[in-house]
């Protein structure tokens, strides 16, 4: 199985900047869907406190079938 690097790009007020194609890979939605729109809208469990603040981290995300990612 090829190994890809899933990478969003979210800016300081929560907006998805960028996505890349292993995003879509792994989430199902791609970049015209998901880019300009918050990044709380993919996220399947509240983040930990302080998460907002983190230059760099991961979260469970809602799959564009509904299931989660991890």
């Amino acid at each position: 199985m090829e190994q890809v690097s899933a990478t969003a790009v979210v800016d300081a007020h929560g907006i998805v900047t960028g996505w890349s194609e292993g995003a879509r890979r792994l989430t199902g939605y791609p970049a015209e869907e998901v880019v300009g729109r918050p990044v709380r809208a993919l996220l399947a469990v509240e983040p930990p406190a302080g998460a907002a603040t983190a230059l760099s981290g991961s979260a469970v995300l809602r799959h564009r079938d509904g299931s989660t990612v991890v």
